[in-house]
Formats: C-alpha cells, structure tokens, sequence
C-alpha cells in the first residue's frame, strides 16, 4: 500500500533522506509530553560510610534536543537551524533542495555520497522527535493508534497507522492506496490538533 507519512516538520523528511542517500519516501515547555527517563545524580558517599548510590546512566538522547507535541512550525524552524546551518557547511543546502525538488518532486538531485558524509557529520544536531511519537518508545503505537482514531472522528477517510518506522517516528499515513488528495491534506491540517487532544488525555 502506497501511502503518505506526515512528520512534523517537512524539511526533515528530505534531511533524512539525504543522510540516507535514497529517494524522499520517508520527523516552551510541553505540559503533556511524556519524557524520557529522567537523569540520576551521583552523591559522593559520606566519608566512614558505605553508599549504594549508582553511577549516574547514559543520557538516552545523547545530548540532543528533542522536538515537543505543543511546538509551532515556527519553533522547530528555530531547533532545527542548526541542523540546517551543519548541512549548508558541509555543502548540502537541505531547504534549497527542497526547492528544486518541487512539492511533489522525486528528490533532491545532489550527490548522493556526499549528502551521506554531511548526514553523518551533522547527526548530532538534528532534533529527535517528540517522545510521543519516537519509535524508541513502548508507548508510541498506541499514541498513534489514538491519532488515527482522532483523525477519523474528524472526517479523514484514509489514514491508517503506518507500519514504517525507518524514519524513528511512529505516526499515521494518509491517502490510502490512491493517495487520495483530500485525506493527505485534510490529514496533514488536523494531526497537530489529534497529536494535542490525545497528549492532554
């Protein structure tokens, strides 16, 4: 089934792509996002006694920013303009790609390998998900399943919960095996507003 995934933030789709090296086939405080697991402290033992404090774990995010549910466009603009900025250093400019793509285009026509390198380097910059949605957690294929759900009540005809999960994000795809028009678009206008309503249940 051809179908058409919404991720948060369009230009993502292409960076992901672009570190991939294939086509684009593929992501203020948040009142009820439910985070990852918070980080412990190490407590240094009082001298003469013994202490059964653990070492402090590794930061499951590994120091990267994290999108949230509540976000505008406008702020995951601003998280990901470092992203943007590493690529365009390292000669991949993502959103002038995008351009020259076109809205339904096949793909930016840049060097693949070299799209691969510039990925690679500028990882560590490229905003995760929101937790809600990020593939690593238990909890997200039910999120999603409530979204899908949400977005019928709303009127979409096709939307289903996708069962690719390549991009890290767990979301519904829209448009059914026709890529009906009406439910891509309907779909995409909505989900900020199905993502809300079941984050706040």
């Amino acid at each position: 089934m051809t179908t058409r995934r919404l991720l948060q933030w369009a230009p993502m789709v292409l960076v992901v792509v672009l570190a991939a090296g294939c086509s684009a086939s593929k992501a203020d405080t948040q009142a009820h996002t439910t985070n990852a697991p918070d980080v412990a402290t190490l407590v240094t033992p009082t001298p003469g006694k013994s202490s059964s404090t653990k070492a402090t774990p590794k930061d499951p995010d590994a120091g990267r920013v994290r999108e949230r549910i509540d976000m505008t466009d406008a702020d995951r603009r601003r998280l990901l303009e470092p992203y943007l900025q590493c690529m365009k250093d390292n000669g991949i400019d993502v959103l002038a790609q995008r351009k020259e793509a076109g809205v339904l285009g096949s793909g930016p026509t840049t060097n693949p390998q070299k799209a691969k390198t510039a990925g690679k380097v500028c990882e560590p910059k490229l905003p995760l998900p929101a937790w809600e949605v990020d593939a690593n957690n238990p909890d997200a294929l039910d999120f999603g399943r409530k979204v899908v759900q949400c977005l019928k009540d709303k009127g979409v005809k096709y939307v289903e919960l996708s069962k690719d999960t390549s991009s890290g994000i767990v979301g519904p795809a829209l448009g059914g095996k026709n890529n009906d028009m009406q439910s891509i678009t309907k779909g995409m206008d909505l989900m900020p507003e199905c993502q809300r309503e079941v984050a706040g249940k």
